[in-house]
């Protein structure tokens, strides 16, 4: 796991997670972009890395093995809640990370209802998770 430092930046989204991948794309690339809509299957965040925030959808359904094995990322970065450091993982930290701290959910009924895993809220156990891994 890397830990990246995260460059401040205007917010513009309301929604933290598409704060998060900005700032995140900024701090990588330099270049302020619009949060990325392309399907997790398709392409990653920001190059080969998902970029997910506290309380993010992590996957529809329950199988975690069948998610890693479509995502085209081949990294996941988390980025915290005050938008100042990420923590870069493979698939296997990142693996271990949502096996933690993920739970199952339901999306709304204006959504369809469907089970997801979700990430839960930032808590202190998360953050010395992160810099203890």
């Amino acid at each position: 796991m890397t830990k990246i430092e995260m460059k401040s930046i205007t917010r513009v989204y309301k929604n933290n997670g598409q704060h998060a991948e900005q700032v995140f794309r900024f701090t990588v690339t330099g270049s302020i972009c619009k949060a990325d809509k392309t399907p997790a299957e398709i392409s990653g965040d920001c190059g080969d890395i998902q970029v997910k925030s506290a309380r993010a959808t992590v996957c529809k359904g329950l199988d975690i093995d069948a998610y890693l094995a479509a995502d085209a990322a081949k990294r996941y970065a988390y980025v915290t809640s005050d938008f100042t450091v990420a923590y870069l993982m493979n698939k296997v930290e990142w693996k271990a990370f949502i096996l933690r701290f993920g739970a199952p959910c339901r999306e709304s009924t204006a959504n369809g209802g469907a089970t997801k895993i979700r990430i839960g809220r930032e808590t202190k156990e998360v953050r010395e998770w992160l810099e203890r891994a």
